[in-house]
């Protein structure tokens, strides 16, 4: 047993250990002080901006979501889902769009509408 531990620490002693330069160790923690510094700078961003906006956000944009006014149709005689459609969409509104949205908006499961009926219109 003891002639291991002469070996061991003959062979320390002898042996080309690798040793870490301080000037890499110095580099190394200045390398990772600059991420965590970038780190934290970016996540105080992201919380400021974030206070910043929900502080001064846009109110319209909350009124606009709670007062909606739905413009409606009442079918008379003779109106298909395309004839209102071509005198409801917009200027160069695709139609096929317009009648897909109607149907989706009033769960028509077809294109069959009745005389009286209200259609909500998108």
């Amino acid at each position: 047993m003891y002639q291991n531990n002469q070996m061991l620490a003959q062979y320390n002693r002898n042996s080309a250990a690798v040793s870490i330069d301080p000037a890499y160790k110095v580099k190394k923690n200045r390398t990772y002080v600059r991420v965590m510094v970038f780190v934290i700078s970016v996540l105080i961003l992201l919380f400021v901006g974030g206070t910043v906006s929900a502080w001064v956000g846009n109110d319209d944009a909350y009124a606009k979501s709670t007062v909606s006014v739905q413009a409606y149709v009442v079918v008379t005689q003779g109106d298909t889902l395309w004839s209102i459609a071509s005198s409801h969409a917009n200027k160069g509104q695709d139609l096929r769009e317009y009648v897909f949205q109607i149907r989706k908006l009033n769960n028509l499961k077809n294109v069959t509408i009745h005389e009286g009926q209200k259609l909500l219109l998108p």
